[in-house]
């Protein structure tokens, strides 16, 4: 059986979100009350439970990969369409930050 297409081209996620301490950080803010409801459904008027923690600013892009005040709760379709989102913001921002 051949892998789907999308999932031949989906790259590995940055090594932080495999350490212990995002593991730690993103199960704790999950288990809060503010992060039940899914942030972007929620300025729609929809109630969704979240299913993961994301970064407002995305990384790369944000200074501190830890900074609780850049993280939100998604569900995984919301999660999904910004990561889509900000694969272009990501882009245009190593572009003119490169070293």
């Amino acid at each position: 059986m051949q892998p789907r297409q999308e999932d031949r081209q989906r790259q590995r996620s940055d090594d932080l979100y495999h350490t212990s301490r995002w593991t730690k950080l993103s199960a704790a803010l999950r288990s809060r009350p503010d992060f039940a409801c899914c942030a972007e459904c929620a300025r729609h008027g929809i109630v969704t439970p979240a299913t993961v923690v994301d970064h407002i600013v995305p990384w790369p892009v944000c200074e501190d990969f830890f900074d609780t005040s850049n993280l939100q709760p998604l569900c995984d379709k919301c999660n999904h369409d910004k990561g889509q989102r900000d694969k272009q913001l990501i882009q245009r921002y190593k572009q003119t930050h490169q070293r």
